[in-house]
């Protein structure tokens, strides 16, 4: 046990998940708060969770085998597990952001018992996000669609969550039920504006899996919140809660957040900086260590992030298709090993803030890659990475064009360079743009222009 009380407690619930677990548990252990402990409930698993728990090698985990009861009953658990003054919850397929902990500490003060903010989806398998901004929490918002805070970004005095309890005679909408209770009971909420966590979407959810059975359980609670209220003012409430969004800077939200992504989704390029204070040196000296964020893994990268390094530096992108990906990781397997100097990139990164490149260069809008000439100039690569094809003729001569939809602009730029650049076809790139609309805007240049250029 250790010997200070933290001032939180992260809990996770788990049952038969330890490979997504390690991954949530890295993420809690690497945040930039230290400060915590973290409870982990082993809901009765029948897999290798428990060796993954307590082979970790860090005192600030705890252990906890419940008996196989439910997820409300290991919630409960963890609760009455917990040491420290503030609980905050994780889900186990989820990751935390690395400063999550330290933003949403930011606002602890006597006004407020339950802290929360705002969270990403992502696809597990495209790596698509899908923002759940959520708003300010009371009884219009609660009234007028059922709507809770997100659980895994609940920042509660832990007292509270040993009080109220979760209602173990239920196993979905839980944290919908415990939320309408405090509510009712004058706990005070707060949105804080932070991104909490990346939310994975996947088949074996807890939400997929309850199906109508969680429907009704959120009604239930709905009713059993409504009770106190008119038709009237239950109408009134929710008209006002239409708009009373918390306060998140959505700014590039897309991009933002892409490198905390697993490895089978993103790649990642360029390089963080490390500041180590060096204790031989004064105070205001620190020893800076550049890192090739291309030459590390998922668990490294969000390490670093949780020591502070620095990662404005640092490019990120959706995986393209396989077939597409071959041909960019051959493309980064040619470039030449950078002749630099530590000491040259550290002065690029000092320097970046004046030629960095603008917030939302990697969008995650769709790119377009175009290519135009004429048939008998097309490589059978060419033909077989493009995803759509259209042909026509004139005088006899064919003319072909391709469309490749691409993730970022760095994806696109280096297909172009790789596929067509030899200026035997006529290429462009199209951000922020969809294939159905490339296509129309140069209908006229497929049956006209581009044809001309091969008579």
């Amino acid at each position: 046990m250790l010997p200070e009380t933290p001032l939180v407690s992260v809990v996770i619930a788990t049952r038969n998940r330890s490979e997504l677990l390690k991954v949530g548990i890295h993420s809690v252990l690497n945040q930039t708060f230290k400060d915590f402990e973290l409870v982990v409930v082993d809901d009765g698993s029948t897999d290798n969770t428990e060796l993954v728990v307590k082979g970790i090698d860090d005192p600030r985990v705890v252990y906890v085998r419940g008996k196989g009861e439910g997820i409300s009953a290991a919630r409960n658990i963890g609760a009455q597990k917990s040491r420290g003054q503030w609980t905050a919850v994780h889900d186990d397929d989820d990751i935390m952001l690395p400063n999550r902990l330290e933003e949403q500490l930011k606002f602890v003060d006597d006004s407020v018992d339950f802290i929360y903010g705002a969270f990403m989806n992502f696809d597990d398998e495209t790596g698509e996000l899908q923002l759940h901004h959520g708003r300010n929490y009371g009884y219009a918002a609660a009234l007028m669609s059922g709507f809770a805070p997100g659980h895994s970004t609940w920042l509660v005095r832990t007292e509270l969550l040993q009080t109220f309890q979760y209602d173990e005679g239920i196993e979905s909408a839980v944290d919908n039920n415990i939320t309408f209770r405090m509510l009712r009971s004058g706990v005070r909420f707060k949105h804080s504006g932070v991104f909490c966590l990346l939310r994975r979407v996947h088949s074996g959810r807890i939400t997929d899996q309850g199906g109508q059975g969680q429907k009704y359980v959120a009604q239930m609670n709905l009713s059993f919140l409504k009770r106190a209220f008119t038709q009237q003012s239950i109408q009134e409430l929710s008209k006002a809660a239409r708009r009373d969004w918390g306060p998140v800077d959505k700014t590039n939200w897309e991009t933002k957040y892409l490198g905390f992504l697993p490895d089978h989704l993103v790649k990642r390029s360029g390089f963080v900086v490390i500041a180590n204070e060096d204790p031989e040196l004064k105070e205001s000296f620190q020893r800076l260590e550049v890192l090739d964020a291309a030459e590390m893994n998922w668990a490294e990268f969000f390490a670093s992030c949780g020591a502070g390094a620095k990662t404005n530096r640092v490019s990120v992108r959706l995986r393209e298709n396989s077939e597409i990906e071959k041909i960019l990781n051959g493309i980064e397997l040619a470039k030449p090993n950078s002749k630099k100097s530590p000491q040259d990139l550290i002065t690029e990164y000092a320097l970046a803030s004046i030629h960095n490149r603008k917030d939302g260069f990697f969008d995650n809008a769709e790119v377009v890659v175009l290519a135009v000439g004429p048939a008998p100039a097309w490589t059978d690569e060419q033909k077989s990475v493009t995803k759509q094809r259209f042909s026509t003729t004139e005088n006899g001569t064919e003319v072909m064009g391709g469309i490749i939809p691409l993730h970022s602009l760095d994806a696109a730029e280096g297909i172009r360079n790789a596929l067509f650049g030899d200026g035997v076809l006529d290429c462009r790139v199209f951000v922020n743009g969809t294939s159905d609309k490339v296509r129309e805007m140069t209908q006229n240049e497929l049956h006209s222009d581009a044809m001309n250029k091969t008579a």
